[in-house]
């Protein structure tokens, strides 16, 4: 564990909705990635809880990463009659398991920090109330852009609010997703801590000379969202003049359709998708692309992009929602949502070098703002804050 004080370290909970696991191993990772940020300065445990269709009877798993602990609590989730009534009381139990398992081990956390409102987003307002613990909300969804089609149905929204209400501080990763907030939380106070990276995996080194360019897409693939349609209509636009790139997908979705559509342009040898990578081959692969290619309809502010970052790539991206908050001509390209055009124009001017981008100023912008040195030095004020100013506040 860093410190960087004399200050004792703090036992501070993670509660998170998305966490990774064994049934969705990269489901909120950025989660998981702003808990060992944390856990430089403090002693971070997280419990997350899973319904899961391969496990038959509720089990506790318990496991360590890095510096940080995890509680995995799974379930057996019902399908059957009055399913919907049997998996909420699964849940509990499942939740009132983990956190007894961590009472038992680290006696009561000095605060609580929640990742995501939804559905676990319930248990830090009841174990305040229980026993006067303060939480902090992180929150990454894009399920708060009320009023779009893919806004939160009303019942998520009402419990998310009385979750933001109860909140010392609110966390978004972004000032968009905190105008989202504000909307539920009007009173609230806010403070943005963005994505992280971590400084050591990532880093800003040559790349190796190879016959072909390479471009990147790092993404779950959700078409609706991510739009790799477009990208690869966007690609097919551009081989009918060159042909000397590679465009890879990296995708742990289902991206069937992705890889039907490629087979049919022009030149489908241009695109090359690759299942899940580990963080150090994304990292590697990151180091060897001229740049990273998002095309994204809406978003907040996904990590990949702090990761090109810190290892010194421009991005190009939608001028959507989170991401021109810190995409500007020094570090990438920004471009309109669904115009394919103007994306192949982008891609095309990295490839011709159009524009000069300085890789040692754009890791320092990454360690600056993303780094888990950063990011965790900034969490560690926030829960000293929340407990000087917190009534029944105890540093444990």
């Amino acid at each position: 564990m860093e410190q960087h004080s004399f200050e004792s370290p703090l036992n501070i909970l993670f509660i998170s909705s998305w966490y990774p696991n064994s049934e969705q191993p990269t489901l909120g990772n950025f989660v998981q990635k702003h808990a060992q940020a944390a856990a430089k300065f403090n002693r971070i445990s997280v419990i997350s809880v899973v319904s899961s269709t391969s496990y038959r009877e509720s089990t506790l798993e318990k496991r360590n990463e890095g510096n940080v602990e995890e509680y995995i609590a799974y379930y057996p989730k019902s399908r059957g009659p009055f399913s919907k009534a049997i998996n909420l009381l699964r849940n509990r139990k499942a939740f009132l398991s983990a956190f007894k398992r961590y009472l038992a081990e680290h006696g009561s956390p000095s605060v609580i920090h929640l990742n995501v409102c939804y559905p676990l987003g319930i248990w830090a307002l009841l174990l305040k109330k229980k026993y006067g613990i303060p939480y902090v909300v992180t929150e990454h969804s894009s399920g708060f852009h009320i009023g779009t089609d893919h806004a939160y149905p009303a019942h998520v929204l009402n419990m998310s609010k009385k979750v933001l209400k109860g909140a010392e501080l609110i966390l978004p990763v972004s000032r968009d997703l905190e105008n989202s907030l504000k909307k539920l939380a009007p009173n609230g106070t806010f403070e943005i801590v963005s994505n992280v990276v971590d400084e050591t995996i990532f880093q800003a080194k040559a790349s190796a000379i190879l016959i072909n360019k390479q471009l990147i897409h790092i993404s779950t693939g959700v078409d609706a969202i991510k739009n790799l349609s477009g990208i690869i209509r966007a690609i097919d636009r551009l081989s009918s003049h060159r042909q000397d790139f590679i465009f890879n997908i990296v995708s742990d979705g289902e991206i069937e359709y992705a890889k039907n559509l490629a087979a049919t342009i022009k030149h489908p040898e241009l695109i090359q998708f690759h299942a899940t990578k580990s963080t150090q081959e994304i990292a590697e692969m990151l180091q060897a692309s001229d740049a990273l290619v998002l095309f994204s309809n809406y978003e907040n502010f996904p990590c990949v992009i702090p990761e090109a970052f810190m290892s010194g790539k421009p991005v190009i991206s939608t001028a959507v929602n989170g991401i021109p908050e810190h995409v500007e001509k020094t570090n990438g390209i920004l471009i309109e949502c669904g115009n394919e055009q103007e994306l192949a124009t982008a891609i095309e001017k990295i490839l011709d070098k159009v524009v000069f981008y300085d890789p040692l100023s754009i890791r320092q912008y990454a360690l600056d703002n993303f780094s888990y040195s950063s990011v965790g030095h900034k969490l560690d004020q926030i829960y000293r804050r929340v407990i000087i100013t917190h009534k029944s506040g105890n540093v444990n």
